[in-house]
């Protein structure tokens, strides 16, 4: 019954989440008030990179810095509390470092868009990808357990940006670091270098709590996807995913945590990386999933956000149409404050990101 009435909330997101809450009481902010507090305002634009060894076509969301305020606000289209973004604005004229973003399981690239809105605020360009067949409205189930096609979403985005004429002259490519939510806080670990044991995985599937852990929203019990045929590519053919390009990893309430058992299944970590858990996560216990990586994991930093903050915390802060009609994802306990968790969380990221990238420059 749970998955059922979350698959139909899903759906009614799926609705809402390209259409203006136009009864909603929540003002958008303006361009000018958002810079009496912060130093950037916020470009938006997007590209379709199109993978063709894979067939996978990329839609690719970009934020960046910039002061050109002019422009249409691309906020006005979205059912959540966000800044105003300048759509297709004119970029401040220097280089900046760039963070790669991804969403999890069943979401997509606007998901965590509170944090790439932060970090262009701070000074950052983020290009969030949606992995195709992982999406609220693109759902190939295969895709739900190929998952090493998120990190090489992710490196080819990467390839295409760097290449591209619009941004590579502004993107500082000695400073790039990676953050994920979810199935994309697993796609962060495999960037950074953790091989993932798709036997393991298929083992914890038939335990109680793998049984829980693989009980997807969007589709049922989705282990029995990983076939034989599917452990033999993950291991084997897809077993090393590390892109040595980016220096610095943060994972938001990472899933898939009991693919790990080995500290040697993270040798080739060699960046740092912060994990972020969530106390009372339903959909990926920190104790299977955040805190095992972070006990795996040898200098790896990890934190928990303490009380009654689930898996969704990572979310978007909703209007209250959606919030109403998908409260399992957009409602929060009463002694939860989501938009003072994503400032706490937001601002521990740019620290990270700032400490991190900034050795590379010097």
């Amino acid at each position: 019954m749970y998955s059922r009435t979350l698959s139909f909330l899903i759906i009614l997101f799926v609705f809402f989440t390209f259409t203006a809450c136009n009864n909603d009481n929540y003002k958008v902010q303006s361009f000018q008030n958002y810079l009496q507090t912060h130093k950037y305002a916020i470009g938006q634009t997007n590209f379709t990179f199109l993978d063709s060894l894979r067939n996978r076509p990329l839609k690719t969301e970009i934020w960046y810095p910039t002061k050109d305020t002019t422009k249409f606000n691309v906020t006005n289209e979205y059912p959540f509390k966000l800044p105003p973004t300048s759509k297709d604005a004119e970029p401040i004229a220097k280089k900046s470092p760039l963070i790669l973003l991804s969403h999890g399981t069943g979401g997509n690239r606007i998901s965590q868009m509170w944090l790439a809105c932060e970090l262009a605020s701070n000074g950052f360009i983020v290009a969030a990808v949606d992995h195709y067949g992982n999406t609220l409205d693109n759902k190939i189930p295969e895709n739900f357990v190929k998952v090493w096609d998120r990190p090489l979403d992710i490196s080819y985005a990467l390839d295409n940006l760097l290449n591209a004429s619009e941004f590579s002259s502004i993107i500082d490519s000695t400073r790039i670091g990676m953050a994920g939510f979810s199935l994309g806080g697993y796609t962060t670990i495999a960037l950074a270098g953790g091989v993932l044991n798709y036997e393991l995985l298929k083992e914890f599937s038939n335990t109680e709590e793998g049984k829980v852990e693989f009980d997807l929203p969007e589709l049922g019990d989705v282990s029995k996807l990983i076939t034989p045929e599917i452990i033999k590519l993950g291991n084997k053919e897809y077993r090393y995913l590390k892109d040595n390009r980016i220096s610095a990893f943060i994972a938001m309430a990472p899933a898939i945590g009991q693919g790990f058992n080995e500290k040697s299944q993270f040798e080739k970590v060699n960046k740092s990386v912060l994990i972020i858990g969530a106390q009372n996560d339903e959909r990926t216990p920190v104790n299977t999933n955040a805190k095992h990586y972070s006990e795996l994991l040898d200098g790896s930093k990890y934190i928990e956000l303490r009380g009654q903050v689930g898996h969704y915390i990572f979310m978007n802060e909703a209007k209250n149409r959606l919030k109403r009609n998908a409260p399992i994802v957009f409602k929060d306990d009463k002694s939860v404050n989501r938009d003072e968790i994503h400032k706490e969380v937001s601002t521990m990221i740019i620290e990270f990101f700032n400490n991190e990238l900034n050795k590379n420059s010097q």
